[in-house]
């Protein structure tokens, strides 16, 4: 996942991306450019992961929706990794947002064609909603069980990756996977 981020020490980008969502604008410019590659690795993988990608939004138009979204709210990332993983969830909800607007639509007998904008089918929606609330309730109760899933499979982080930036074992991550999993499993 993280090829371009790479050539840069954490601590650099975690400076950049304070800079860039303090307001500096050169910040922000340089930010946007030295990390647009990774953006757009994870709005791959995010819709690949969860939905038909050919029927919603181009993964570079996810990654400007994204990014517009941050812009204008405001980050403020601890490390570089959980800005990538703000950046994840951004992009989650973007597409869940998406689902809701199409479910709704159909649910009104309104007539969809938004060329690049729709999800492929109900199923794909309802499942993707599904999905939301379970990692919203998987959060609420246990909030690292649902950051590990998080950074795993929207991001695909190797367990050795998530293990130092959460500061527990390997062994840990590959448990709290597991719950992650056979609950999301039970519940979808």
């Amino acid at each position: 996942m993280v090829s371009t981020i790479t050539q840069f020490k954490p601590t650099e980008i975690t400076i950049m991306i304070g800079n860039a969502f303090q307001g500096d604008i050169s910040a922000m410019d340089n930010l946007i450019q030295v990390i647009y590659p990774d953006l757009k690795m994870i709005a791959s993988g995010v819709r690949h992961k969860q939905i038909n990608p050919s029927k919603t939004l181009n993964t570079t138009s996810l990654v400007n929706e994204a990014w517009l979204k941050l812009k204008n709210y405001g980050i403020k990332a601890e490390s570089r990794k959980h800005f990538f993983c703000i950046v994840a969830k951004a992009m989650r909800q973007i597409l869940i947002d998406s689902a809701k607007k199409k479910l709704n639509l159909k649910n009104q007998h309104i007539a969809v064609d938004i060329d690049d904008f729709q999800i492929s089918t109900n199923d794909n929606a309802n499942w993707l909603i599904k999905l939301d609330e379970v990692l919203n309730a998987i959060n609420n109760s246990r909030p690292r069980v649902a950051q590990i899933f998080e950074m795993k499979y929207f991001l695909g982080l190797s367990d050795g990756d998530i293990a130092n930036e959460l500061s527990v074992t390997d062994r840990t991550v590959r448990r709290d996977w597991m719950i992650a999993k056979q609950t999301i499993e039970k519940i979808i």
